[in-house]
């Protein structure tokens, strides 16, 4: 038996890693740097195969210079604080472990080895383990320190988590504990259950974590302790995994562009350069001629940014230079046409509602359905060269339609805030909870469209979908509702007056539910057709040569397109597959819900916006945590055959 078995923590390095595993090696690592680390030992790989009673005789011989205790009793893994996968929780630690427990607390973290979750993790992976003996630190606060946010990617960004106590509470996921976000311009907290740090500690500990992030240069996972003397101790540092790329989400113009608004509300991944600058570019400008012509709005271009291959909607129309400018417009439409005007603000929007469900029920639906039946017809037999003027009549169409959807669901979001401001003012201090149980358990439409678009993007096909609601639990949120009813309308019964207008606000609120319903599930009946005609377009294409497969143009712009359905070569700066792959690596970014800068005016409105529809603070309704790293998760499944 030899001792090297069994070596001071401070003299192991990276390239030791084989024999010590990657969280003693990084440890090692931080002690040669002059960081702060508790002072232990080694008990390397290769005494794994020994015996219990042969690896307590090396533990004699060379713990002997830390002290009684307690000691900390930790895995190292070979594979274990890699690049691509941290182990993270996988391995076993012994805390507050006497001298004379030290050999069965080694025992326990050698067999965590061969546990089943460990084989699970990585099948693959050098599943060999050596174990870190240190002093034990008794901290009054502990935690982790994210040195690049792990949700978005910013690496100007560090997260501080933190607890009372020991840190292990925080990693096991027992307690969510104090989250601080650190930047160059000082430290802001968005909790604070346990108040276990203050801000100066919150930013001491950032930079801590960043000056070991920068020495090895690349984001770190940084696990700390601070001890009742305000010792800031690093007792772990592995690079962060699974992190978004570092990107910019600064906007390519001026003002400010949302995905929280009209289309940005239907697009939750990276736009197709061909959907952009075709379908979705077309019905944006059918909508906004739509505005023009309907309320004389006139809203400043572009009426859409592209930012790491995501969609943002221009909110410039809400500003004071934007309202000047169509006020003549919107005046002159209120003298003529007062019912459309109306639906712009809470107060009158119940004016409007008749009108614009008219004009969508009698006309725009059934010309909808008409075209789309007609282009379904027309499709295959088709001259390719035409397919673009059936897709642009198509796409104009699904414009006006979607118009009709803001319109209408703008209108029942104007019903919902009124009735949730008279909720809140008359009802909440009585009743408590919200009004929203007024508004749901409404019927579905009866003729569902059966074509699920799992994206507005036109690039993937439709899904149909067989399965419905269980009429079971749709029948208890009826329930819900009719109850929510009927005490609202008890709690009024001593005001007339109030009574009467809740059952106004109520109905009104209550009557665009199914509508708003009807409306969204019937928008992409035409992307079917629209997608077969591209695909045709695609097969011309591919078959002179000019793309490798059909669905390469959908990463063509619609410029691109055409010019090459006309004969034109393909410019060699065209990089199809380079766009797939950005694609691709984009749909793994966390963009923002806003982009560019917010104007005055917009600021106010974006600020009141929870309290406008009645949105109160919840103790119990938010997923919090700290993530780890990519990796696997097991539990029940549940597989669902029908509805019933």
């Amino acid at each position: 038996m030899s001792s090297t078995a069994v070596r001071p923590l401070r003299d192991v390095r990276m390239s030791d890693l084989a024999e010590v595993g990657g969280k003693a090696a990084s440890l090692g690592e931080l002690l040669a740097a002059g960081v702060h680390v508790p002072d232990g030992v080694v008990l390397t790989a290769a005494a794994a195969g020994m015996t219990s009673e042969e690896r307590r005789w090396l533990l004699g011989a060379g713990a002997w210079d830390l002290g009684t205790g307690p000691f900390a009793v930790r895995s190292s893994g070979i594979a274990e604080d890699g690049a691509d996968q941290s182990f993270a929780g996988i391995y076993e630690s012994v805390l507050d472990v006497s001298a004379d427990a030290i050999p069965d607390a080694v025992d326990r973290c050698l067999a965590s080895a061969g546990a089943a979750r460990v084989a699970e993790y990585e099948s693959t992976g050098d599943g060999r383990m050596a174990v870190i003996i240190q002093r034990m630190v008794t901290p009054a606060a502990a935690g982790v320190a994210l040195t690049a946010d792990p949700i978005n990617g910013d690496r100007r960004s560090c997260v501080v988590t933190a607890v009372r106590g020991l840190g292990d509470r925080l990693v096991s996921g027992a307690a969510i504990g104090d989250e601080w976000v650190v930047r160059e311009a000082g430290a802001s907290a968005r909790r604070q259950p346990e108040r276990a740090i203050d801000r100066r500690q919150a930013m001491r500990v950032a930079g801590e974590a960043r000056r070991i992030a920068e020495a090895r240069g690349t984001p770190q996972d940084i696990e700390w302790a601070i001890d009742a003397d305000g010792t800031l101790w690093i007792l772990q540092a592995r690079p962060m995994t699974a992190l978004p790329p570092d990107v910019s989400w600064d906007a390519p113009a001026p003002g400010a562009y949302t995905r929280m608004l009209r289309f940005g509300e239907w697009i939750g991944e990276p736009v197709t350069p061909l959907f952009e600058s075709w379908l979705l570019t077309a019905m944006e400008e059918r909508m906004h001629a739509l505005f023009r012509e309907l309320i004389g709005q006139i809203a400043p271009r572009p009426y859409h940014v592209v930012v790491n291959g995501w969609y943002f909607y221009s909110i410039n129309f809400i500003s004071g230079g934007a309202f000047l400018r169509s006020l003549p417009g919107m005046l002159v439409k209120a003298i003529r046409s007062p019912r459309h005007i109306a639906g712009v603000i809470p107060p009158t929007v119940r004016h409007s509602v008749p009108v614009t469900e008219r004009m969508w029920r009698e006309d725009l639906q059934p010309r909808y359905r008409a075209s789309v039946a007609d282009a379904e017809r027309r499709v295959e037999t088709l001259p390719v060269a035409e397919l673009p003027t059936l897709i642009d009549e198509v796409a104009e169409l699904a414009g006006e339609y979607f118009t009709s959807i803001a319109a209408l669901s703008g209108a029942g979001y104007k019903l919902e805030m009124n009735l949730a401001q008279f909720y809140r003012r008359h009802l909440a201090g009585s009743l408590g909870g919200s009004h929203l149980p007024l508004l749901s358990g409404f019927e579905p439409p009866a003729d569902r469209n059966r074509d699920a678009i799992v994206s507005l993007d036109w690039w993937h096909a439709p899904v149909p979908v067989e399965a419905t609601a269980p009429s079971q639990s749709h029948g208890r949120v009826v329930e819900a509702r009719q109850a929510a009813e009927a005490a609202a309308f008890e709690a009024l019964a001593s005001s007339p007056r109030r009574l009467r207008a809740f059952r106004r606000m109520l109905a009104d609120a209550q009557h665009i539910v199914p509508i708003r319903e009807e409306q969204t599930d019937e928008l992409t009946i035409a992307w079917p057709v629209m997608r077969r005609a591209v695909l045709r377009i695609g097969q011309e294409l591919a078959g002179r040569g000019v793309i490798a497969e059909p669905d390469d143009v959908f990463f063509l712009t619609r410029a691109e397109a055409m010019a090459t359905l006309d004969g034109a070569p393909l410019a060699p700066t065209i990089d199809i597959p380079g766009r797939r792959s950005a694609r691709t690596e984009q749909a793994r970014l966390v963009p923002p819900p806003l982009v560019g800068r917010v104007n005055p005016m917009l600021q106010r409105l974006w600020d009141s916006f929870p309290g406008l529809i009645g949105a109160v603070p919840s103790d119990n309704a938010l997923v919090s945590g700290v993530p780890a790293s990519s990796g696997r998760a097991t539990g029940p499944v549940r597989v669902i055959r029908g509805p019933e």
